[in-house]
């Protein structure tokens, strides 16, 4: 097989996973989280048998389209601490997390429905939430320096619950609310814990 018919291999193949993972995103966006590989294979085109070659099985897909959605939200993910008055601060950590739970969100759920039986899965969602915890902390560093270790533990502890995807969820799905209540909501939540 000469160089050039194996490149372009290669380049179909590469064209045909990247096909596959754009399908997937699409899906969910949707609201298809449990998209079977035949509709998979169907919205690019190709077998069941041609997804197999790229993906051993439905985990790998699911990993493959969460490190997909850290790379196209690579800015969001990063949520580096945010600075300037403690309001500032405040209004910055509720727009991030709009931003960030907004643009995740389709892949967030369909990955909560595979989780539960991926290890790799839920390593990366533990990271993620270790990383916005550190946001946090790191953020707010300040307001919780001057209380008492307890204290301060509980406040992080709030300002955890209050800022995370589950909380997001909930005021987004299944209280209707809008992307800006929402986020005035959770900017409110976070005050109140940081008062206390």
């Amino acid at each position: 097989m000469t160089e050039i018919a194996e490149d372009g291999r290669v380049a179909r193949g590469f064209r045909t996973r990247e096909a596959v993972i754009d399908a997937l995103f699409d899906l969910n966006a949707e609201g298809n989280l449990t998209p079977t590989l035949e509709e998979i294979a169907a919205r690019v085109g190709r077998t069941t048998r041609a997804i197999y070659h790229h993906f051993q099985d439905k985990e790998a897909l699911a990993v493959a389209i969460a490190e997909r959605q850290v790379e196209r939200h690579r800015v969001l993910f990063a949520a580096r601490p945010l600075a300037g008055t403690c309001a500032e601060r405040i209004d910055g950590i509720a727009e991030h997390r709009a931003e960030l739970f907004e643009a995740v969100a389709p892949v967030r759920r369909a990955t909560l429905v595979r989780m539960h039986r991926s290890p790799e899965l839920q390593r990366q969602q533990a990271a993620m939430a270790s990383h916005l915890r550190s946001q946090l902390a790191r953020t707010f560093e300040p307001e919780l320096a001057v209380l008492a270790p307890g204290t301060a533990g509980d406040v992080l502890e709030l300002l955890d619950l209050h800022t995370s995807w589950e909380t997001w969820d909930r005021l987004r799905t299944w209280q209707g609310l809008s992307v800006e209540r929402s986020r005035q909501l959770v900017a409110g939540l976070v005050a109140q814990a940081l008062e206390a």
